[in-house]
């Protein structure tokens, strides 16, 4: 290939990682410029962050139902 091919190859992946960095890194629908401003990084993190807390929640009660279970199921057989 000559150098030209490889300018424009390039140029073409240049121009695309800045397309992404712009769509992650730029503001999310709707958002205000102001002490309140929010990427849709910010955004999907803080969705993120929220998930794991709920999922964790969870998590504790089944454990907790399962000592339970596991503890009345000892007492039985005794």
């Amino acid at each position: 290939m000559s150098r030209g091919t490889y300018l424009l190859i390039g140029a073409a992946i240049g121009a695309g990682m800045a397309a992404a960095l712009n769509y992650f890194l730029g503001p999310a629908p709707e958002t205000t410029y102001d002490a309140h401003y929010r990427s849709r990084l910010d955004f999907a993190l803080d969705e993120g962050r929220r998930a794991a807390s709920e999922r964790e929640q969870d998590l504790r009660l089944q454990i907790k139902q399962m000592r339970r279970t596991a503890g009345s199921i000892a007492d039985d057989a005794t």
